[in-house]
């Protein structure tokens, strides 16, 4: 064993993922220079050319062995540099994120001089979250080697994810002028200026890229993101199609193969694109799950093999995707038959809900911890009786029971609202005077740059705010204390606060106060999610017409009481927001008719 790192120990806490990032340019761990370093540090031959070997077994992909050989030139040589950056690289190939940056920063102590550890770092702040950290080490990076195009592209991508836009973009502009030829240059130009709204322009650029160096599969990928969000759904399957043909890596796979299946759906094409979708579990994928599940998993394909079993279904993503897939439990409870159940593990907020609604079922919370930003999942309370013998994600039962879209039930609401807190939310807010009651909410709770994307700002909803006759009720979680002033003071209306209830970890009530309601309005997240799954009135706000949850139409099939507002283009939200504020006139005018 090393002295300075139990590697099987170190193993066995398991993989710590990277934050997901675009493949416009490659997050990829770069090489060791030994030449360099060699020069540099005066290491003899034979300690050279056993770390030769140990990088030869890394990229080999057998990154075990190169790591133990490494710790074994280590051992023998603990001060230096070179030897310490490789055992760093070998356990972020293995992915122990957070001990590779120990062994990083020890190179960097004994070797300050070395530029290409500063990129290590970089990079690996980078896939941590640390942006500004991986901003201030690729600066240095460049610095010390500012001809390396791989810097440049890796320092443009940290400030793109930033949303610092503009520097990305004139970063870049810069680059390509000196270097007209260069397509990865004109690819990651394309992600920043589609990062920053410019979905026609960043398609020209991805473009440029793939004349330049046809079957291209990142340009081809990131050309086929462009092209979905533009509403050509067709041209983006070809797209993607021509990456996952080109993929460059098994990460780059995976990532093609996980869009690719989005897009399938966004086109309608359910069957094909149910199968694809499996491939957001695997543990190439950076948001992938890992399930610590005691049993067979079911893949979904056959539903005859769930007769008379013991199913476990686990929620999976975030609270709005645990919701939504809800809508094919009954198909699950019908498919085990009498002599099977269906167990379900949701967030813990979720169960009385799931309780109320699948009363056949048996409904457990599930456990979740997340490490450098991958979720760790189990569910132990639904196996202590070791009954259970398969368990699903509950995304794949939409394979077998939404394959089709007359497979999706036409009755709206799945899940079951408490009925006395709907009745008591129903008279405190007639008590706020006439008017139809209608919910509105605007953001979610973890805004960053890239899901800020997704939700229009504030000022956006002035037309429907100032549409006279309503009654608005706040239906937004988290601070929200300025909004509300400001749309007293700025368009005049009062959005009032619900009383006896916590928007955040509420959840069954707030599936009661948007059943309550007239109607709800917003993008679709958690709060729109349970109030239609109840049954409510929402209408929601998108960024863009096209998305998998449409699954090729204009209305959600999952929700056939709702509508969908979008705009004309990408992020038009003056024009999403024109629409549905002409749409909410009218209702306006007929809940007045009828009251009347």
């Amino acid at each position: 064993m090393s002295r300075l790192l139990d590697l099987d120990a170190e193993l066995a806490k398991g993989v710590e993922q990277a934050v997901e990032r675009d493949a416009d340019t490659s997050a990829a761990i770069p090489g060791l220079d030994l030449t360099a370093a060699t020069a540099r540090t005066k290491a003899d031959a034979k300690t050279v050319a056993k770390l030769r070997r140990a990088m030869a077994l890394v990229d080999a992909g057998k990154a075990t062995e190169g790591a133990r050989l490494a710790l074994k030139v280590l051992d023998e040589n603990p001060e230096l540099g070179v030897a310490n950056q490789a055992v760093g690289m070998a356990l972020e190939h293995l992915g122990r994120l957070s001990k590779a940056l120990e062994f990083y920063e020890r190179a960097l102590q004994r070797d300050p001089k070395n530029p290409e550890i500063y990129q290590s770092l970089g990079l690996l702040a980078s896939k941590l979250g640390l942006l500004p950290t991986a901003e201030k080490f690729m600066r240095l990076y460049l610095q010390m080697n500012p001809k390396a195009k791989n810097g440049l592209l890796n320092l443009a991508a940290v400030l793109r994810d930033q949303a610092k836009f503009d520097d990305a973009i004139e970063l870049l502009r810069q680059a390509i002028y000196a270097d007209q030829e260069n397509p990865d240059l004109w690819n990651a130009l394309g992600t920043a200026v589609m990062e920053a709204g410019d979905a026609a322009e960043a398609a020209t650029f991805h473009a440029e890229a793939l004349r330049l160096k046809p079957g291209y599969g990142r340009a081809h990928h990131n050309l086929a993101h462009v092209l979905e969000l533009q509403g050509d759904v067709q041209g983006a399957l070809t797209h993607f199609r021509a990456a996952l043909a080109n993929a460059e890596s098994e990460r780059d796979s995976v990532i093609t193969s996980h869009g690719l299946s989005h897009t399938l759906l966004s086109a309608g094409e359910l069957e094909e694109g149910w199968e694809m979708y499996r491939w957001r579990l695997d543990r190439h994928y950076s948001f992938a799950t890992n399930y610590l599940i005691p049993a067979p998993p079911w893949d979904g394909a056959d539903p005859a093999e769930l007769n008379g079993q013991t199913l476990v279904i686990v929620g999976e993503q975030g609270i709005g995707d645990e919701v939504l897939f809800a809508n094919t439990f009954a198909d699950a409870i019908r498919a085990v038959g009498k002599d099977g159940e269906v167990r379900i593990a949701c967030e813990k907020r979720l169960i009385p809900l799931f309780r109320r609604s699948f009363p056949k079922a048996v409904v457990e919370r599930h456990f979740t911890v997340e490490r450098e930003g991958r979720q760790h999942r189990h569910a132990p309370d639904l196996f202590k009786d070791g009954k259970a013998n398969l368990w699903t994600p509950a995304g794949n039962l939409c394979r077998t029971f939404r394959s089709d879209a007359s497979r999706f039930p036409s009755e709206s609401g799945f899940l079951k609202a408490d009925p006395a807190r709907v009745d008591a939310f129903a008279k405190q807010l007639a008590a706020l005077g006439p008017g139809p009651k209608v919910g509105v909410l605007w953001k979610s709770l973890k805004m960053n740059a890239a899901r800020s994307k997704h939700f229009a700002p504030f000022e956006m909803w002035k037309p429907i705010l100032k549409t006279p006759g309503a009654v608005f009720i706040n239906l937004q979680y988290g601070e929200v204390d300025e909004e509300l002033a400001e749309a007293e003071a700025r368009f005049g209306v009062k959005i009032h606060q619900p009383q006896g209830i916590d928007l955040k970890d509420d959840l069954d009530g707030v599936a009661a106060l948007g059943k309550a309601c007239d109607l709800v309005l917003g993008p679709m997240n958690a709060t729109t999610n349970l109030t239609a799954s109840v049954g409510g009135l929402v209408w929601f706000i998108r960024p863009i017409a096209v998305s998998w949850t449409l699954l090729g139409r204009d209305q959600m099939l999952w929700y056939p009481q709702t509508r969908t507002f979008a705009g004309e283009r990408y992020r038009d939200w003056a024009g999403g927001m024109k629409k549905m504020a002409q749409a909410f006139g009218k209702f306006i005018e007929n809940h007045a008719r009828k009251a009347a």
